[in-house]
């Protein structure tokens, strides 16, 4: 049986929703989830929520053709596990691939407020 939602909510938690695809080359997002699943053929994916600077959120899927340059990329930021990246805000650029849509890669950490995760 599915979760009870109310509809208003739901409506409203979907309006700030924003699809990988439509963000521009480059951006700047948190991070505010991480997490490794198998996608629905059973791959192994890597799942990035991420909140944009105006609120809105996105989910970026990670398989296997694109987890070697995000933990190339991450490991370049001096980050070592996955959980180091929730929280973290970073400017993020679309890398193009031989198949699929462009996947949004962190290529710089961004500093947030002072006391931030980010600062350094």
């Amino acid at each position: 049986m599915a979760e009870e939602y109310d509809l208003q909510e739901l409506a409203k938690e979907l309006q700030t929703f924003v699809r990988a695809q439509d963000l521009p080359d480059r951006f700047v997002a948190k991070v505010t989830d991480v997490q490794v699943a198998p996608d629905r053929t059973g791959r192994k994916c890597v799942y990035f929520t991420l909140e944009l600077p105006d609120g809105k959120r996105t989910k970026v899927k990670y398989t296997p053709m694109h987890i070697p340059d995000l933990a190339g990329e991450l490991l370049r930021l001096g980050l070592k596990s996955l959980n180091e990246v929730v929280g973290q805000t970073f400017a993020f650029i679309k890398r193009t691939y031989r198949i699929g849509f462009p996947r949004p890669m962190p290529i710089e950490r961004v500093p947030t407020k002072k006391g931030g995760k980010n600062e350094q």
